[in-house]
C-alpha cells in the first residue's frame, strides 16, 4: 500500500466510526489497512485488520465529533493496549471490550491485528455504568452468550438468516447481555487466583491457536507450576481440561445451524485443532463417535 491508500484507509474509518487518527511509523508500502463495513438488520459492524502503530481519537475530536455510537470490540487476532483516560486495557485474542465514541481513546497494536467493533447506540446504553466500560469478562452465562453471539457476528455467520422481520432485535439483544456483563467484578489477577476464574480466562480464550498452560500463566502472572496445581484438585490437569473444552465448543457447532456451511476440517481448526484427523481422533475418544458422524446424527 501506498500514501494514497493511507488517506483512502483514513476516510473510510472516519466515514463509519468518526475521526481517528492513524499513525504508521515505517515505509508506506508496507502499510496494511483492510476496512470492511457491513449490516446485520440494524446492526453497523465494521471489521479491521491493519498493522498500524497507533489508531487513536484525542478528547478534542471526540468532543466535538457527532458519532452517537459506542464500540463493542471484538480482538478477532493479534494483541494491542488501549489508553481509556487514566486506565489502560490489554486486549488478546478472544477479548472484547466496550469502548465509548465520545471519550478520547488510544489503540497501540503489537503487530497486525484484526479485530470487529460493532456499533451500538449511545442512547441505548445510557442507564449503564460507563465506569464499567472497558475490557468485558466473560464469567457469567451472559458473558459466554456474549461472547458467542459476538464471534457469531464477526466471522459472518449470522449473515444468511437475517430477514426484515429482525428489525432491532440483535442490536436489543446485545445490549441487554452487556447490562448483565458490566455488572460481574472484576477478575483479580494474582497468585491468589481461584480455579474457576483460570477457567473463565480458558473459556475466554479457546479459539486461540496461542492458548497453551505456558501463555496461561504467564497472563495470569504466575509461575506453570502454580497452574498446573490450580488443577490438581479437579482430578484433570490443565491441558485434560482445555481439550476437552475445546471438543465440546466444536461439538456445539457441529449441532449448529448456523455454522452448516462449514467444513468438519475448518471447525477444528477454530478451536485449535490443527490437523483434521488429530480432531476426528480426539473427538471419537471423548465422545465415542466420530465428528461426521455426530453432525449427521443432529441432522436427522
Amino acid at each position: 500500500m501506498n500514501g494514497h491508500a493511507m488517506s483512502v484507509w483514513n476516510e473510510r474509518v472516519n466515514a463509519v466510526c468518526g475521526r481517528f487518527e492513524t499513525r504508521y511509523d515505517h515505509c508506506q508500502s508496507l502499510f496494511i489497512g483492510d476496512f470492511r463495513p457491513s449490516q446485520l438488520g440494524t446492526l453497523q459492524v465494521a471489521h479491521i485488520r491493519s498493522n498500524a502503530n497507533t489508531i487513536a481519537r484525542s478528547g478534542r475530536e471526540a468532543g466535538r465529533d457527532t458519532n452517537p455510537h459506542c464500540f463493542l470490540v471484538l480482538q478477532h487476532h493479534g494483541e494491542m493496549a488501549i489508553e481509556l483516560g487514566d486506565r489502560v486495557v490489554e486486549l488478546r485474542e478472544g477479548d472484547m471490550a466496550l469502548l465509548d465514541s465520545a471519550q478520547a481513546l488510544k489503540m497501540t497494536p503489537r503487530g497486525l491485528f484484526s479485530h470487529v467493533s460493532i456499533h451500538l447506540p449511545r442512547e441505548r446504553l445510557s442507564n449503564l455504568d460507563q465506569s464499567r466500560y472497558g475490557k468485558l469478562s466473560t464469567a457469567g452465562a451472559c458473558g459466554q452468550l456474549l461472547a458467542t453471539l459476538v464471534r457469531q457476528v464477526a466471522e459472518g455467520d449470522l449473515q444468511q438468516w437475517v430477514c426484515a422481520q429482525d428489525g432491532d432485535g440483535l442490536q436489543a439483544a446485545l445490549v441487554g447481555l452487556l447490562g448483565s456483563v458490566l455488572e460481574y467484578p472484576a477478575r483479580d489477577i494474582s497468585p491468589g487466583l481461584h480455579l474457576h476464574e483460570v477457567q473463565t480466562l480458558i473459556q475466554q480464550r479457546l479459539d486461540s491457536q496461542r492458548l497453551t498452560p505456558v501463555a496461561l500463566a504467564r497472563e495470569l502472572g504466575i509461575s506453570s507450576r502454580q497452574l498446573y496445581r490450580l488443577f490438581e484438585g479437579s482430578g484433570e490437569s490443565v491441558c485434560r481440561y482445555i481439550l476437552r473444552e475445546r471438543l465440546l465448543k466444536a461439538a456445539q457447532d457441529l449441532r449448529n445451524p448456523a455454522y452448516g456451511h462449514r467444513s468438519i476440517t475448518d471447525i477444528g481448526t477454530r478451536w485449535g485443532f490443527a490437523d483434521s484427523a488429530h480432531f476426528s481422533k480426539t473427538f471419537k475418544k471423548l465422545l465415542g463417535i466420530t465428528p461426521r458422524s455426530y453432525r449427521n446424527a443432529g441432522c436427522s
